[in-house]
């Protein structure tokens, strides 16, 4: 299926063979690509692109933290992605948007600033044969070795390719021992995040999350944290030592790709999956993506067909 995808790339559509880059470009062997990855989703007025515009603001500032010069305005970003959607006539997948230095270079720095734009979208399931939506099992979570990158090192709210490599050790890491995804704390222990996911901790019906001080500024992050308080449940931002994992009444992940994703346990400690909570959330979200609640259609940009 996926030789039928067509890729926009730089402006134009290209057969998915085309969209090609140099084994030595920068972004390949440097890990300085930039990207975004949004969900799609059937709703009565046409496919929609979930949270498009914000995850387009998070694009532009990982650029900046970077040093990345966009080519393109955020409006004609904002088209491209509607247009690969339509073209590949997609009603239900992911759209992702890669910035890259497709230029051949052998230096730290990338001598040639010429950034190239591309916009991918499939259907993982159709496409690939993976569940990538929601209907998985609930999770098996584990605490890896492997700590985020210090604030200090790198600039953590940049969604770049070379910020992935501790997740994917991580993640290599549980599975080995058993576990379906990780929970990773901080170089000073606190718990920050998953692999691709943020993390969520209720105790006594109030809701915990990890500070963006610690983690990515996830869109669905942002989205059930907003949700949450509209519903009427105290959500605290904050530091949490290790121990708290395992004081949780329930627990859940958040992603682009699942949403809202029960926890069903921790290490050992066994969890509900999913709990009170998590399911009104987990209800409420799946009315919201599918077009079914109208406070949050401005959370929906439709695909004009």
């Amino acid at each position: 299926m996926l030789s039928k995808r067509k890729i926009w790339l730089n402006g134009s559509f290209v057969p998915w063979s085309k969209a090609t880059v140099h084994l030595m470009s920068h972004s390949f062997t440097r890990g300085s690509a930039i990207f975004e990855v949004m969900s799609v989703h059937p709703t009565p007025r046409g496919p929609a692109i979930f949270r498009l515009d914000d995850h387009l603001g998070r694009l532009q500032n990982s650029a900046k933290l970077i040093d990345m010069p966009l080519p393109l305005s955020l409006r004609a970003l904002h088209n491209a992605a509607l247009a690969t959607v339509a073209e590949n006539r997609l009603d239900r997948g992911i759209v992702k948007l890669i910035c890259y230095y497709g230029g051949v270079e052998f230096e730290v720095i990338p001598n040639q600033k010429t950034v190239s734009v591309a916009v991918v979208a499939a259907n993982p399931a159709r496409d690939l044969g993976t569940a990538y939506y929601a209907g998985r099992a609930p999770a098996r979570a584990a605490v890896s070795r492997w700590r985020k990158y210090h604030p200090q090192t790198v600039p953590i709210h940049c969604k770049a390719a070379g910020n992935y490599l501790s997740p994917m050790l991580a993640k290599q890491e549980v599975r080995e021992r058993g576990f379906d995804i990780p929970i990773m704390l901080d170089t000073q222990g606190f718990i920050a995040e998953g692999a691709t996911e943020s993390l969520f901790l209720v105790k006594n019906r109030r809701i915990q999350t990890a500070p963006l001080s610690l983690v990515l500024p996830g869109i669905t992050r942002r989205s059930v944290i907003e949700l949450a308080r509209r519903l009427g449940y105290t959500v605290l931002e904050k530091k949490m030592p290790r121990a708290e994992l395992f004081r949780a009444d329930e627990a859940f992940y958040t992603s682009t790709s699942q949403k809202v994703w029960p926890i069903a346990s921790i290490e050992k400690k066994k969890l509900p999956a999913p709990g009170p909570v998590t399911a009104q959330l987990l209800e409420a979200f799946q009315k919201i993506t599918a077009g079914q609640d109208p406070r949050f259609r401005k959370w929906l940009a439709v695909v004009k067909r």
